[in-house]
């Protein structure tokens, strides 16, 4: 699986299964299908020890930290969420006070967010997951597939905070010295507030779950464009870059291949200048394919160095 990789499988799905049913308006491809009625529908699944760690999440971090990745496909959409449906694969060592602790996690979203969880089913099996369908509206959904040349490309607030915390939190790092970080990975946020105000003038968007590189790579592909980055416009937080110094990586590179972060990644023509958002431009879109990256004098293409889950 490791050799074919996971956009591969994607692909093959893709082509093997193309779109039939004409309430269908998209299918794979994008952070979400939607269908012709308005709404659209994401899927993710989430398992201890590949997406969260006993030794540093709580059962209401697992509860917020999923919901939150999941409620995220629909903010890049431009959705108001629904509903979700959650379906647990719990082991015996899961007790009645953990389920609990999850739900509130759960819960708090509900209430932030105002939707309902209305279904899901329990299982038993030898780990701990969970996989959530989440449901939302939106009258004209952003996607993947509108950005074109000439246009700017723009991230909302800073990358690579979700990793270093991740980082910080495995190896034992002093928490205090990177809050923000510890608090970007524990306790993500689903961007709808941005999403309201950007869909106004986003041509095409992606939410950053599996990092710059591979995410860029996507919003190229689907909009059949080039995308050059722009390195010196690309914003690094103090705790990023204390992370990168203290381990002697290049943060560019660091913020390229970090994931979870779960900003909104968007094309847009020239920008209002009183947007009260904090709303960096990263990049330009042009004719041709791929991802470049133009920086300290030099274009080079750039690979997809982002979560991968067969890799």
């Amino acid at each position: 699986m490791s050799e074919i990789g996971e956009e591969k499988i994607i692909d093959y799905i893709k082509k093997r299964f193309p779109k039939r049913n004409k309430e269908i308006s998209k299918g794979i491809g994008d952070d979400a299908a939607v269908l012709k009625n308005g709404l659209i529908i994401s899927t993710d699944s989430f398992y201890e020890h590949i997406h969260f760690k006993f030794k540093y999440f709580d059962m209401y971090a697992v509860g917020y930290h999923c919901l939150s990745a999941s409620l995220s496909d629909l903010a890049a959409m431009g959705a108001r969420p629904i509903a979700a449906l959650i379906s647990l694969c719990l082991t015996q060592r899961i007790m009645t006070p953990d389920i609990k602790e999850l739900y509130r996690g759960f819960q708090t979203l509900v209430q932030r967010f105002n939707f309902d969880i209305a279904g899901g089913d329990i299982v038993q099996g030898p780990g701990f997951g969970l996989t959530i369908t989440v449901i939302g509206q939106a009258k004209k959904p952003m996607m993947r597939s509108g950005a074109r040349p000439g246009q700017n490309l723009y991230i909302t607030n800073f990358l690579g905070l979700a990793e270093t915390g991740r980082i910080v939190l495995d190896q034992g790092l002093t928490k205090k010295r990177y809050p923000d970080s510890v608090n970007k990975h524990l306790f993500p946020e689903p961007n709808f507030k941005d999403a309201r105000i950007i869909k106004k003038f986003a041509t095409g968007c992606i939410d950053t779950s599996d990092g710059l590189s591979t995410d860029a790579h996507h919003l190229a592909k689907e909009s059949k464009v080039k995308i050059v980055l722009e390195g010196t416009h690309i914003p690094i937080h103090p705790e990023v870059g204390m992370l990168c110094a203290l381990k002697k990586i290049e943060p560019i590179d660091f913020i390229l291949s970090a994931g979870e972060d779960f900003e909104l990644l968007f094309t847009a023509d020239d920008l209002p200048k009183r947007l009260k958002l904090k709303i960096f431009r990263i990049g330009r879109i042009e004719k041709g394919k791929g991802v470049w990256l133009s920086y300290q004098n030099k274009i080079t293409p750039i690979e997809q160095s982002g979560y991968d889950h067969l890799s």
